[in-house]
């Protein structure tokens, strides 16, 4: 019952995605846009392909490094593996990595020595610093933009709240960090009433009890301790990070390029990391969202001289790649699993 609640959730999801970005091809035509995407240079769709290829990589060595503060040997191929694992189970699931990272946890486990709890508290620090990182990109667009003169208006705002979310958003996290042994109590309780409350709903499913709760969370908690102690290992998820995000910005770049529209750096800088927001929605991997995030802030300001229907037509391009290729990889990791578990079931 519960599996089939979630499968009619993601398609719901699907479907809303599916009637958000048709509703943007439609408002500004869709002629237009067909006509963008027909005319776009090979070489330029291919380097889109390779830089979102280059994201993942480097997400993928970057969640290889926190694991590895376990003690777990991962290879390099595994751990980009993981990554596309990863791209899928987001990209499939409501609000994003909120949504997809128990999954992902659980290909973790299947697939390294990391136990369950451990393999979720680095795909959280893993999760920190990228959203870390991505503030880190907004923060320098808005400080070009600042010394080159290109504040004004709107962007103005946009800058104002960007700033604030920073900040906020670096005062929501200290506190929780210094609190975060009654935080982890909280959190067990209120596990514990939901579990108390799923069960007699469902058929055959066994609860742990609170004490047992209570451990494991604790065993989170300590794991994640463990790995935020680790400098090194930070350093090195951050430099991925980095990396993958710098990928993705330069994918949108250059998706503007290959349809002969090329939009300035600062923008992508800007729109990448502000249309990422749409993850929080609940939206499998914020399909639908991001694209309308996306054009709405590259047509809705100064950032990019471009018309509605170009800026429709960039997008999709690049989101066509930054959505499909995690996911089709990533689906055939989990099939892979998958098979794997149910020949292991019949030996």
């Amino acid at each position: 019952c519960m599996g089939s609640d979630r499968l009619r959730t993601t398609l719901a999801g699907f479907l809303v995605a599916a009637a958000i970005i048709a509703v943007l091809a439609w408002l500004v035509g869709i002629g237009d846009v067909v006509r963008s995407l027909r005319q776009a240079d090979r070489a330029g769709v291919a380097t889109v392909a390779a830089l979102i290829a280059g994201w993942v990589a480097c997400w993928g060595l970057g969640m290889r490094a926190a694991l590895r503060s376990y003690g777990a040997s991962i290879s390099v191929s595994t751990g980009v593996l993981l990554s596309a694992g990863a791209g899928f189970a987001n990209n499939v699931t409501p609000f994003g990595n909120a949504g997809g990272e128990p999954l992902t946890t659980l290909l973790v486990a299947e697939r390294t020595s990391v136990a369950y709890e451990r393999g979720l508290a680095a795909m959280a620090a893993v999760d920190a610093v990228n959203i870390v990182s991505s503030v880190c990109f907004a923060l320098l667009g808005v400080g070009w933009l600042a010394v080159d003169g290109g504040l004004g208006g709107r962007l103005t705002a946009v800058a104002g709240l960007i700033v604030l979310t920073a900040v906020v958003a670096a005062a929501a996290g200290r506190s929780l960090w210094r609190h975060r042994r009654g935080v982890t109590a909280w959190l067990t309780g209120g596990l514990a009433r939901g579990l108390a409350w799923i069960e007699p709903r469902v058929p055959r499913l066994s609860v742990p009890s609170q004490a047992a709760l209570a451990r494991r969370v604790a065993g989170f908690g300590a794991d994640l301790e463990q790995i935020a102690a680790d400098r090194h290992t930070l350093l090195v998820v951050g430099g991925y990070s980095l990396a993958g995000w710098l990928c993705q910005l330069l994918a949108l770049w250059a998706a503007f390029g290959a349809i002969g529209e090329p939009i300035p750096v600062t923008a992508a800088l800007l729109a990448v990391p502000l249309g990422s927001l749409a993850l929080a929605l609940p939206l499998p991997g914020g399909a639908g969202g991001i694209e309308g995030a996306l054009v709405a802030i590259l047509v809705g300001t100064s950032l990019a001289s471009v018309s509605p229907a170009v800026a429709v037509a960039g997008v999709v391009l690049f989101r066509g790649f930054a959505y499909w290729l995690p996911t089709t990889l990533g689906g055939v990791v989990f099939a892979e699993s998958a098979i794997h578990r149910l020949s292991e079931s019949r030996r």
